[in-house]
């Protein structure tokens, strides 16, 4: 043999009083152990999740999970009973439940970036937000081969145009996700489009590898590390007249596109976006509300949106997407001017019903009131 048997009892040795020393401070502790272990018992109560997560009409399966990039994973999305799922429209998106760390479960919406002519299954991509509101932070923990949920059927507010006009679409970082089914849709379609997608860098953009294989004439990419910058004004200027314009991203993206839009006179029409992201402007004031029909007068901070201080007040306001892409939260204006961040009302409903979705939009001056 390799060792004699005092050599291997000469090994062991430590690794024995090393064990006899673990047992015995476990010996000495036992209340500490069986409250850390209550303590663990309960966390898991509180996040275990229901055999079906949700209540919606929809039922889906998670039957894969992938990861895109370092903080993009992409779920695909089946029937349990493995049948066709309903069809979408592109630029659609689902209203799934997630359950957050502390139990309580909440609708996040998530575009579907899977091509439209596929009926076996819905694929989702979701970007870990470190910094956000917890949802895609649950999402990555939580979602995981062979979790069921109920959902809504998918539901779009992103809509494709359906004629032979041409298409430019632009995407910045996971705004990737309805654009990535346009492009699908269009290609199979016949009609003429370009595709622009930026991002940090390439092991970040999601789809970056199939894109580039199914559109490499249409596709033009942009790095920022490499100091690759997107010309709006370029963009929009070299394409045909009746080319419409659509652009999902960040919100500095889609200012940038709205503002070279209006100085190259594009009808407003032909510029159709989707935010994911309800950012409060940096140089935001604080708004007098009144709601009149509650009879309440609240202050709403410079740093939080009207839709939340007219929550946090007790007041029961219909919401859904909080960035302003789905019309539930828009509510009529009785006083002052709205400055509008929303990217769904139209001018009829600004200028002539009065509208304003509580989520993004704010004032024009220092007060409002609404009739809610």
């Amino acid at each position: 043999p390799r060792y004699t048997e005092s050599e291997v009892e000469a090994l062991l040795a430590p690794l024995r009083t090393e064990n006899q020393a673990l047992r015995q401070r476990q010996s000495e502790a036992p209340d500490l152990n069986n409250q850390a272990a209550a303590k663990t018992r309960q966390a898991a109560a509180k996040t275990r999740q229901p055999e079906v997560l949700g209540a919606g009409p929809l039922e889906l399966l998670v039957s894969g999970v992938r990861q895109l990039t370092p903080r993009i994973r992409a779920f695909d999305l089946r029937a349990p009973d493995g049948m066709d799922l309903p069809a979408f429209e592109p630029g659609s998106h689902l209203q799934l439940p997630v359950q957050l760390p502390d139990g309580e479960v909440v609708m996040r919406q998530y575009s579907i970036c899977s091509d439209p002519a596929r009926r076996d299954a819905y694929t989702i991509a979701v970007l870990r937000e470190d910094d956000g509101r917890g949802g895609s932070r649950a999402v990555h923990a939580t979602f995981e081969l062979g979790m069921r949920m109920r959902s809504e059927r998918p539901q779009n507010q992103f809509p494709l145009h359906i004629d032979e006009r041409p298409a430019v679409l632009i995407a910045g970082g996971i705004g990737i996700t309805p654009i990535k089914a346009m492009a699908q849709a269009l290609h199979a379609r016949g009609n003429t489009l370009q595709l622009h997608y930026a991002g940090r860098a390439a092991a970040e953009m999601a789809f970056l590898a199939p894109l580039q294989r199914q559109f490499a004439a249409e596709l033009t990419v942009y790095r920022s590390v490499a100091g690759e910058r997107m010309d709006i004004g370029q963009i929009l200027s070299a394409a045909p007249a009746d080319t419409v314009f659509y652009v999902c991203g960040p919100a500095r993206l889609l200012a940038a596109v709205e503002d070279a839009a209006a100085a190259l006179q594009i009808e407003p029409d032909r510029i159709r976006s989707e935010r994911f992201t309800a950012a409060i402007a940096a140089d935001a004031r604080p708004i007098e509300l009144t709601l009149q029909r509650s009879g309440k007068q609240l202050q709403v901070p410079a740093d939080e949106s009207i839709l939340d201080t007219v929550l946090a007040a007790g007041v029961a306001v219909p919401f859904s997407c909080r960035s302003g892409n789905c019309k539930s939260c828009a509510v009529p204006v009785l006083a002052g001017e709205p400055e509008h961040h929303d990217a769904v009302l139209t001018e009829v409903e600004r200028e002539t019903q009065r509208l304003m979705c509580l989520c993004v939009s704010r004032a024009q001056g220092d007060s409002l009131v609404l009739d809610i």
